[in-house]
This record gives C-alpha cells, structure tokens and sequence, in this order.
C-alpha cells in the first residue's frame, strides 16, 4: 500500500470540506485550499456565500448575521470536521480555530494536530528514499 503524501492529504481534506460544507449549507465553497505546515492544516475556502448569504451581505446588519450564523454553525459541527481531519491524517486533532471574513467572501479553518505531521511524512520520505539507495548499493 503506497504510504500518503503530503499532497494526497491537502487534496482528500480540500474535498472532505468541499463535500461536508454541501451538507451542512447545501452549497460548497467555490475555492478551497488546504496546506499541511507541521502539525497545523490550515484550509482556506473562497466564494462560500449562499445565494441567501449574498443577498444579506449587502447590508451591515446581514454581513453580521451571516458571521453569526457561520461561527454558530462552526461552535454546533466543530467535532465532525475535526474527525474528518482526524481520519484523512490519521493523527488526533487537539484543537481547532475558524473564521469567516463577510467582505471577502472566505473562511479560514485552522486544526492542531497532535503531531507534526509534515515532519513525520517527511522522515518517511527520507526512509523511502534511503532503501532505495541501500538497493542500489546492493545490486552493484
């Protein structure tokens, strides 16, 4: 079984938010971005307004309704996201942090892992590389 990457793990928790955002709001953001950087996954979602979000985000008193509704929402699914990041990375997530900026349209999530998931993957790579050239030295 080939052992994840780096990449592997930022593209299946870019569509694992993708898809547990179509469930919750019935609508995907139109951009996500996930980036591994030690043991935080920080995930970036552009375009995320449903049509009723941007309708309200016309005035002040609905851009503040849809950051009420978006940080409740977040404080009701925090746990269920986390397992999600939890079973893509196979490491616990110890805490996670979320905002969303009405004027730009973007959500920003940020989940602390219980290890340093780059370093590790990294070590692995190194493994990796270092049996091959021990086979190598071998087959000389």
């Amino acid at each position: 079984m080939n052992k994840p990457t780096r990449g592997n793990i930022e593209a299946s928790i870019a569509d694992a938010v993708v898809r547990f955002q179509r469930e919750q709001l019935g609508r995907g953001p139109e951009q996500v971005r996930a980036h591994l950087v030690g043991d935080l996954i920080i995930v970036r979602c552009s375009g995320i307004f449903t049509q009723t979000e941007s309708r309200l985000a016309v005035s002040e008193d609905g851009r503040k309704l849809i950051r009420s509704s978006r940080q409740e929402l977040r404080a009701i699914n925090h746990l269920e996201i986390e397992d999600i990041i939890a079973c893509i990375t196979s490491c616990i997530v110890v805490r996670s942090y979320g905002d969303v900026n009405v004027d730009a349209a973007e959500l920003m999530e940020v989940f602390v892992l219980n290890v340093d998931l780059e370093k590790r993957l990294l070590r692995s790579e190194l493994d990796k590389l270092s049996g091959l050239s021990r086979d190598r030295e071998l087959s000389s």
